[in-house]
């Protein structure tokens, strides 16, 4: 449902889009768990929508995507902000760990204790001959 909040435009069209793409390559090679969710804050200067909708804006919106089983099991998370200067070029700058987002949302996301600890050093590359579409 993250997809019907209000996400800033480069944000939606950059970053975010590029974690959707990392999806649709890697759901062919094998499959995934995907889960997502907002970061809600109290910026009240960005909550276009409060009078006409009653919806704020969320600060910033996170995803984690888990593929392999048993000690093959990867994850990778994101908490990408919801800017437009959140593109894709700036996409490494918001990964994060698993462990992370679990304590910052409080949510409890199944991914084996060993790879919530994990944090590539870029986010996964698309794989050659991806049809993205």
């Amino acid at each position: 449902m993250t997809n019907i909040l209000p996400q800033a435009a480069n944000m939606n069209r950059g970053a975010w889009l590029l974690t959707e793409e990392i999806i649709e390559c890697y759901r062919d090679i094998g499959e995934l768990l995907v889960i997502g969710g907002v970061i809600w804050g109290n910026n009240a200067s960005d909550d276009y929508f409060v009078q006409s909708h009653g919806v704020k804006t969320p600060d910033a919106y996170w995803k984690v995507i888990v593929r392999g089983k048993g000690q093959d099991e990867r994850a990778i998370a994101w908490i990408v902000p919801n800017l437009n200067d959140a593109t894709r070029a700036n996409l490494d700058n918001y990964l994060v760990t698993v462990e992370e987002i679990e304590r910052f949302t409080g949510e409890k996301i199944p991914v084996a204790d060993y790879a919530k600890y994990d944090k590539p050093g870029t986010s996964w590359l698309i794989p050659k001959g991806c049809n993205k579409g």
